[in-house]
């Protein structure tokens, strides 16, 4: 148990420096299609060698048809992120990207047909609150500039409905494969999404050259968001309850605490608030059928 109990621990680390690395992305003027190929193949690599080493369907087709539809999702994932960094703080982005989690949690009992629980509105009152306090937070350090509000919460709304179907895709996986096909779904996952990627740059007669900013920014992220799937299958002999809330809270906490701290972000008690009932939101959301 004490040893075990590092893999989620340390998976939660990786996901956070991921968060750092999308902020990079961003301040250093990283183009998003050629930052998601990067990401993509750095992703690719690590998922594609653990691949080797556990159960998996190589040619099952029910799997390329799931990966490749949720290669698209990360692509738009990554897309919105990078724009929400654009036009307001990584911290909102941040916590709204791993809130995407109460898609499926909402989205299960009419796809999935399983039962409302009583949790659930619980659940809604508190992302509503962290948003709410994230906006005063914002409006307060003057980070939304004037006439870009209303297409930051677009991209917002665009980043947590991307996100929640890609995590309703790994529900669906796991109803359809169980524990099998893991790692093997991620790298059809990132080598989907970065074809995906290629093929709009080459269809614009954009050259797919990658500066030196882009390379960093792009291993740094798709290398420590691998690790950290990596990581959190190595610790599934702890029981979920435990697995799923260190990795989650320590990701959405240690990303903001990066950015914050590498990056000069902002950090006011309305800020602190909403990141208070976005790591409420969190835990309740990965505990409730616990």
């Amino acid at each position: 148990m004490p040893l075990t109990i590092l893999f989620p621990l340390l998976s939660g680390l990786a996901f956070a420096g991921a968060g750092l690395g999308y902020k990079m992305a961003e301040r250093r003027n990283c183009r998003t299609p050629v930052f998601i190929l990067v990401f993509a193949l750095a992703g690719g690599i690590c998922s594609g060698i653990r691949a080797f080493f556990e159960a998996t369907g190589w040619l099952d087709p029910r799997l390329w048809v799931l990966g490749m539809a949720m290669g698209l999702l990360f692509d738009l994932a990554i897309y919105f992120i990078m724009q929400a960094n654009r036009l307001g703080p990584a911290s909102a982005s941040w916590t709204v990207l791993n809130l995407g989690l109460l898609v499926p949690v909402f989205a299960s009992p009419f796809i999935l047909d399983e039962p409302v629980k009583g949790l659930d509105s619980f659940i809604v009152l508190i992302f509503v609150l962290m948003l709410l306090m994230f906006s005063r937070g914002m409006k307060d350090t003057g980070e939304i500039r004037k006439g870009t509000g209303i297409k930051y919460i677009l991209m917002l709304a665009g980043l947590f409905l991307a996100q929640g179907c890609f995590l309703l895709g790994n529900k669906i996986k796991h109803l359809v494969f169980s524990d099998t096909n893991t790692a093997w779904l991620a790298f059809i996952v990132y080598f989907s999404g970065g074809a995906a990627v290629l093929l709009y740059l080459l269809a614009t007669r954009k050259r797919p050259d990658i500066t030196g900013n882009e390379l960093k920014a792009g291993v740094i992220t798709g290398g420590f968001n691998s690790l950290g799937i990596i990581l959190l299958l190595g610790g599934m002999g702890l029981p979920s309850a435990i697995v799923f809330p260190v990795s989650a809270v320590i990701a959405l906490a240690g990303g903001i605490v990066l950015t914050s701290a590498v990056y000069g972000e902002r950090l006011n008690k309305w800020k602190l608030a909403g990141m208070v009932f976005g790591l409420a939101a969190l835990i309740l959301a990965v505990t409730r059928d616990l």
